[in-house]
């Protein structure tokens, strides 16, 4: 944090700022058990040997896999560490999340990331039932994140002990405290810990709380904003209740996308980008300021 200047998490609600489409683009995940301490650059300043790690993030970044650390507090003991591989699915793939132990970090390039890139992760691990829960602690990359996060982490673990975990940074600073859930790859932010019962209820029951949505990774930004406009309006709230059929983009920061659901009915959504009028730091170490971007609901049309 640059001294002086204001949480950028704070600003960000002060400025009433929205959350609607702010999900990271990602669709593919490695996720890498590392207790202790994370600096800046979480992979590149761990206890993960360095070596493995630049080998690591070569081959992902290739790829289009985002690597994070996650850790439990306290650290288990009397186990090795463990992995998990994901893919949020979209383009006809299903959702998918897999994890196993990794006696040694060397091991983790013996993994076939070209095949978990292309959404079946083959050859490590096991099938996970149920999603996992990941909140962003990682003060080191914003101190906002660990203010936020780590009141929040503390009261989603003690409600699901086994499948929520800290995680190294995810992405919307400003938006903290800020959960990614996996495999579906659904962002949430600005949770409060009094709000954690509420949020994994509906979050186990197949639902999203919108009133904290963010967006889901697998999707462009315009569609997550068309789904979002469209599941608040009528309200939609179940995973399954909107299947997205086709998307386009009449003009670069335009998009009309069509919606099946529920059941057989079709909605076209119509939505519009734009940058906002005003410059802020969109995070606490920004060096400078820079223009957030603001989606607008055209229309909503039944077809």
């Amino acid at each position: 944090m640059i001294p002086g200047r204001p949480r950028c998490s704070a600003e960000a609600r002060n400025r009433h700022e929205p959350l609607t489409a702010t999900a990271s683009l990602v669709n593919a995940w490695l996720l890498i058990e590392q207790p202790g301490a994370w600096g800046p650059d979480a992979l590149l300043d761990s206890r993960l040997p360095l070596a493995v790690a630049r080998a690591l993030l070569a081959k992902a970044n290739g790829l289009g896999i985002r690597i994070l650390l996650i850790r439990r507090r306290p650290a288990p003991t009397g186990r090795h560490p463990i992995a998990y591989l994901a893919h949020s699915g979209g383009g006809g793939r299903p959702p998918i999340l897999v994890s196993g132990a990794v006696p040694d970090p060397q091991a983790l390039l013996d993994l076939d990331l070209a095949a978990l890139a292309q959404g079946r992760p083959q050859g490590f691990g096991r099938a996970v039932d149920g999603p996992i829960y990941l909140v962003c602690t990682h003060g080191r990359h914003d101190i906002c994140c660990a203010d936020h996060g780590r009141p929040l982490y503390r009261a989603m673990s003690a409600l699901l002990p086994g499948r929520t975990w800290e995680t190294s940074h995810i992405g919307g600073d400003r938006f903290a405290a800020n959960v990614v859930v996996l495999p579906r790859g659904d962002y949430f932010g600005r949770l409060q810990p009094d709000e954690a019962q509420s949020f994994l209820a509906q979050y186990e029951a197949g639902r999203l709380d919108l009133a904290h949505y963010r967006g889901r990774s697998s999707q462009p930004r315009l569609v997550q904003a068309a789904e979002r406009f469209l599941r608040a309006a009528v309200p939609i709230t179940g995973f399954d209740d909107l299947e997205l059929v086709s998307a386009q983009r009449p003009v670069q920061l335009r998009a009309e996308v069509v919606f099946q659901g529920p059941g057989p009915m079709l909605r076209r959504v119509r939505v519009a980008a734009e940058a906002s009028a005003d410059a802020v730091y969109l995070t606490c170490r920004a060096p400078a300021m820079d223009t957030p971007v603001d989606y607008h609901l055209l229309s909503i049309e039944t077809l």
